[in-house]
């Protein structure tokens, strides 16, 4: 059975096709839009996997959709009726959009040529779904947490066997994603963007404004919340705050004005509170469950600082998040939801990599190398280029890396990736220059699976955590070792790795030999305000523009000195 999965027109849209329960290909729309988040509808993202695995669009058995348009057009109209004449802007820039083309979904898909079934599911049940049936939990709790699907904003769930069910639910406009994401707003930055950049920030500041926020929200000790709607403006304006959140936590900071202490204390503020809520909900939801599997979905599932303190504020032993937890997850989610409805009896099959994008041959690259007149060394045997590459690292050098299929959701991990060696500190300072980022972000660490324990806080000697969803302290005996990613706070948000990861593994098994640390910095291969690089063009592009050292792609080396091989 090929079933295609889709997300569109929130942010993050993306497509996936599912062959018999298991996901084949998968990609985001940004990737070939090259527009960061992208929410359009995803035309080449659908195009590319139908292409890729050599598929017509009469061949798909059945389409799935991760929300219900109408449903979540009704919530609109129902908003706009409830804050009238406030909501006249909105009103008038929205109906367009959703009378036009955001309503005729079944439309849009059919222009593909898709003949059979296309099914629409509810926004959370694709959350739901994209965390549960990918873990290898017979029996888990599960949690969704985001901005908002059609009403929905938090789902606690129960998974046994194949079958989610739904336990409790919390409605729009209480959200603990739009309260975060007003807080990512009045700091200057970016919604639905930059949400990591107040995590990062959080670090630095004190939580001072605690008191003041538990003034806009009523928090009860089940997690589920209320927020005082006299203080947001979510609901019938473009901006996410009004007046009276303003007087009380000051003006708001303009995106290009500097960060103060009090924009740091601010941060500080919302990520305990948000931890507050976090926890919970989660003790809730085991009180109610009784069991120590947890699988999460759903944008603030993404909050790594959070996440990596679960193990000590709640009773869940074993923890699943998928990687791509927001909305271009659900892509997969609602697709394998409704496989597992159709088939009810079919095993689930955990994913415990996201390499399901697109992938280059060697002949490929090498042409697009000749056709940018770059001067590159191929090398025959892949240990050679692991050997060469680990010793560059080693050296101090920063390397661009693309290999294999790219990673699908919002993590470089390790195939489209910018890498270097953990120590000295001026490493953490090169590479944000490199990226174009502030320097108050923090870089994530790939360790070696078989290690994690011996410089890391984590749970457990076997802790797995491949997708970078978590973070954890670092082990004070190691923090001169990973001075580069360690965060002011003493985390690091961090990838395990292991054989799983093909030639990445290899590359930090050489280097760990090579200097003693199973350590390395990996960040996304992308500048500030770009997409994740798709193709090897994109990654030249990069390469050239930066002060990268040395690009890897395939079994290619290109040297930024004089573009020879030294």
């Amino acid at each position: 059975m090929l079933m295609l999965g889709i997300s569109a027109y929130y942010h993050d849209s993306a497509a996936c096709i599912i062959k018999d329960g298991q996901v084949i290909v998968a990609i985001e729309e940004e990737r070939f839009s090259r527009i960061k988040h992208d929410n359009n509808f995803p035309y080449k993202a659908i195009e590319f996997c139908l292409k890729s695995q050599e598929l017509k669009a009469e061949e798909i058995d059945c389409v799935a959709y991760y929300e219900k348009p109408l449903l979540k057009f009704e919530r609109i109209l129902e908003t706009f009726l409830a804050t009238w004449p406030f909501s006249l802007n909105p009103f008038l820039k929205g109906m367009p959009e959703w009378l036009d083309y955001k309503i005729k979904i079944e439309a849009t898909i059919k222009k593909f040529g898709f003949k059979n079934q296309i099914f629409f599911i509810p926004h959370h049940y694709s959350h739901a779904s994209s965390a549960f049936y990918p873990s290898s939990f017979k029996k888990a709790a599960i949690l969704t947490v985001d901005g908002v699907g059609e009403w929905q904003t938090t789902g606690l769930w129960q998974g046994e066997d194949n079958k989610i069910t739904p336990l409790k639910k919390i409605d729009f406009p209480h959200s603990l994603g739009l309260l975060y994401s007003t807080f990512t707003a009045h700091l200057g930055f970016k919604v639905n963007e930059d949400e990591y950049k107040v995590m990062g920030l959080a670090a630095y500041g004190k939580p001072t404004f605690v008191n003041k926020i538990h003034l806009i929200v009523d928090i009860k000790d089940n997690g589920s919340f209320k927020l005082n709607l006299k203080y947001f403006g979510f609901r019938e304006s473009f901006s996410m705050y009004k007046n009276h959140f303003e007087k009380l936590f000051g003006m708001a900071r303009k995106p290009n004005e500097k960060i103060t202490k009090k924009h740091k204390n601010i941060a500080a503020s919302i990520q305990v509170v948000t931890e507050e809520i976090y926890f919970k909900m989660l003790n809730y939801l085991y009180s109610i469950t009784k069991t120590e599997n947890l699988c999460l979905s759903g944008g603030v599932a993404l909050n790594a600082l959070a996440n990596g303190k679960i193990y000590k504020e709640t009773s869940f032993k074993n923890i699943y998040i998928f990687g791509a937890a927001g909305d271009s997850g659900a892509a997969v989610g609602v697709g394998l939801f409704v496989y597992h409805q159709i088939v009810p009896v079919a095993k689930k099959q955990p994913i415990n990599n996201l390499y399901f994008g697109s992938e280059y041959s060697n002949e490929r690259i090498e042409i697009i190398l000749k056709n940018h007149k770059l001067k590159y060394k191929k090398f025959v045997n892949e240990e050679e280029l692991i050997i060469k590459t680990a010793k560059l690292l080693s050296q101090g050098s920063i390397v661009g890396w693309f290999e294999g299929r790219c990673e699908y959701g919002p993590r470089a991990l390790g195939n489209r990736s910018i890498l270097c060696k953990t120590n000295p500190r001026s490493m953490k300072t090169k590479m944000n220059i490199i990226k174009f980022r502030e320097q108050f972000r923090p870089f994530a660490g790939s360790i070696l699976q078989s290690e994690v324990h011996k410089y890391f806080e984590v749970p457990e000697v076997k802790h797995w955590s491949p997708f970078m969803t978590f973070c954890f302290q670092v082990k004070k005996n190691k923090k001169d070792e990973l001075a580069a990613i360690v965060h002011t706070d003493g985390s690091c948000r961090i990838q395990t790795v292991d054989k799983e990861n093909g030639r990445y593994f290899n590359l930090i098994k050489r280097f760990y030999k090579l200097t003693g640390t199973p350590c390395i910095l990996n960040t996304s291969f992308n500048l500030k305000g770009e997409p994740i690089v798709e193709t090897p063009i994109q990654a030249i592009s990069d390469f050239i523009n930066t002060k990268m050292d040395y690009l890897v792609m395939g079994d290619y080396l290109v040297d930024k000195t004089n573009f020879k091989i030294r």
